[in-house]
């Protein structure tokens, strides 16, 4: 089952872990990261694993969505229009979905998914960072490592990602809070498995002793948590700050100052629930009860939104999404050496 595994994977991906990019090709561009640790992902370049545009869709009880389970991790949003769910298990084998007017990315090496707006289509370079998916933009061809939040070579260089509300549970809860939502379905005009995770015990292999550790250099593991523990983090200007989902099993609302600025953090590891915004004021739980689809945030006013920060009252704003993602601790760290650990 194992050499399976890995057939499966170098077949996926063109290319073996241990691949380095010449040092002539990296030389020849300027990168706002260091070059030591971009890698080729794939031998076949860009697109190789190839992205999605404007994908099928079903009802939660419609079609194509076999092989999906209640426990299963989707990326959830509001598009502005409607309530949109992106399953794990179809991000694992195409990592970028793109929409009209937004993009949603997925690295399933660091676990890190980003939902933000653009007018141009993004795809998979092929190149790693930090083990992190490098996108790159059709209109540009500019390289963004995903969690850098910013393109790091190109004529875009420096240019930072609009980053959108986003939040990830699993498909049981999302249903059950937005049953009107529509979700990505196995209709992707690509033959792949759905059903089948394509890295093995890669999620919870925490030791090389297991095999699936690491798959492609990091700078030095930081030790403070265990490494494919998840964390969301927020990223703001000077301070960066991670938060356990582990430490958090019953529903909580942290309310923080970082750099100054409000943040309000939802989390349960029960519901594999993670979201964060930038507030003006601190937020409570009004209503917690996943059985009945409800989740109502409150502010000392009485305003009241639903947990993607879409306001309830139509006098009232909806919430600004932090800047901030859940990836694996070990990218995090490796990113923004620098992170706290709320504990």
């Amino acid at each position: 089952m194992k050499k399976l595994f890995f057939l499966s994977f170098f077949l996926l991906l063109g290319a073996c872990k241990d691949a380095d990019l010449l040092a002539s090709d990296l030389e020849s561009k300027d990168w706002l990261v260091d070059n030591n640790f971009i890698r080729q992902g794939c031998f076949a370049g860009k697109d190789c694993i190839p992205s999605l545009q404007q994908p099928h869709k079903s009802l939660v009880d419609g079609d194509d969505l076999e092989f999906l389970d209640d426990n299963d991790l989707v990326v959830g949003i509001w598009d502005g229009e409607q309530y949109v769910a992106f399953p794990h298990s179809i991000l694992d084998w195409h990592e970028i979905i793109n929409e009209n007017g937004y993009s949603i990315s997925y690295c399933p090496l660091t676990g890190s998914a980003l939902h933000f707006e653009t007018e141009s289509e993004f795809g998979v370079s092929g190149l790693l960072y930090n083990s992190n998916l490098i996108m790159y933009d059709r209109n540009s061809d500019s390289h963004w490592p995903q969690m850098f939040l910013k393109a790091a070579e190109g004529s875009r260089q420096g240019d930072q990602l609009v980053i959108k509300t986003l939040i990830e549970t699993n498909w049981g809860t999302w249903k059950k809070l937005f049953p009107d939502t529509k979700i990505v379905n196995s209709q992707t005009n690509y033959s792949r498995n759905y059903d089948a995770y394509p890295y093995g015990q890669y999620r919870t292999c925490n030791s090389q002793s297991c095999g699936d550790y690491i798959f492609f250099p990091v700078p030095p593991v930081d030790n403070r948590l265990p490494e494919k523990t998840r964390v969301l983090s927020i990223i703001s200007e000077n301070t960066q700050k991670a938060f356990p989902l582990k430490n958090f099993e019953e529903p909580t609302l942290l309310n923080e100052i970082i750099d100054g600025k409000h943040y309000s953090i939802i989390l349960s590891s029960k519901e594999k629930i993670g979201i964060a915004f930038e507030t003006s004021s601190p937020l409570s739980i009004a209503e917690w009860s996943i059985e009945n689809g409800t989740i109502l945030l409150e502010n000392e006013n009485g305003d009241q939104w639903d947990i993607l920060g879409k306001s309830i009252d139509e006098n009232s704003n909806d919430l600004i999404g932090a800047k901030a993602f859940i990836s694996y601790w070990f990218s995090q760290a490796a990113f923004y050496p620098n992170t706290e650990i709320h504990l």
